[in-house]
């Protein structure tokens, strides 16, 4: 009795492979991995061989990039104190001719 109630079929459910709305599956070539594999391990080396081509044209760029913006800071901040050093004699030479001007009157 067991081995009957398995094998019936419900009605409601349908055949979901063939049923679901006439979808049904596709057979490209493209889909599909060729037998022996060769174009796999072709485009695998392919791409291998053009990151590591990205990375060694990009390691150099990237570190001269770097290297120049440090450059670029170093050389801000030395105008930085330039600057502040020019304002505090600026204001030093200032207050002198205040001083100088006081004294005439």
């Amino acid at each position: 009795m067991a081995t009957q109630k398995g094998n019936k079929r419900n009605p409601g459910q349908g055949n979901l492979r063939g049923s679901l709305f006439g979808v049904r599956p596709v057979s490209s070539p493209v889909l599909q991995p060729s037998s022996d594999g060769s174009k796999g391990k072709m485009g695998f080396l392919v791409a291998l061989v053009a990151m590591v081509l990205v990375f060694v044209l990009l390691l150099p760029l990237l570190g001269s990039i770097y290297y120049d913006t440090l450059a670029a800071q170093k050389e801000s901040k030395m105008q930085i104190e330039r600057m502040e050093r020019l304002r505090q004699q600026l204001e030093y030479e200032r207050q002198q001719m205040e001083k100088h001007r006081n004294e005439q009157r």
